[in-house]
């Protein structure tokens, strides 16, 4: 492969290839223009350095001592934790009944979802509704879930 690119190409005719020399008049004219030197840009000021801000303060505590201690300052959940509980679980039913099965393996894994975490929310979301009729928060609380999502297979 070499030897070809030395020798030269055989498969055209020898006028293809007659005038293979070096031409002089490019090497001259770059030489001429490396003579001119550029000036040099003038140097760009320097930017001046941002003002020095010092903060003298304390980093507030961790457990603030000048407030007196609370009787509520222990439970800080709004709810009791039964309805918390609920709410979480029923929460993630709500979500699953909402999916779309857009194929038959998706399908039985909302299924199987639903199975897991709707199972026995009507009845506790009646318990509870009983138990906190008297506290407004979590009557208010539980006034967005639905009272029947169970559907019985008997039927």
């Amino acid at each position: 492969m070499m030897l070809a690119l030395v020798a030269g190409c055989r498969a055209s005719d020898e006028a293809a290839q007659a005038d293979n020399g070096p031409t002089a008049p490019p090497i001259a004219a770059v030489a001429d223009n490396a003579a001119t030197p550029v000036p040099p840009a003038p140097p760009a000021e320097a930017p001046k350095p941002g003002p020095v801000v010092t903060v003298r303060a304390q980093p507030a505590p961790y457990f603030p001592l000048d407030l007196p201690p609370s009787d509520v300052a222990a439970s800080a959940a709004p709810f009791p934790r039964e309805v918390t509980e609920f709410m979480v679980a029923r929460d993630g039913c709500d979500h699953f009944r909402g999916e779309e099965p857009y194929d038959a393996e998706r399908r039985v894994y909302i299924e199987e979802s639903i199975a897991e975490l709707c199972r026995g929310t009507d009845a506790k979301l009646a318990m509870l509704r009983r138990r906190y009729a008297g506290d407004p928060s979590v009557i208010s609380a539980l006034h967005g879930y639905d009272d029947r999502i169970e559907t019985s297979t008997l039927y």
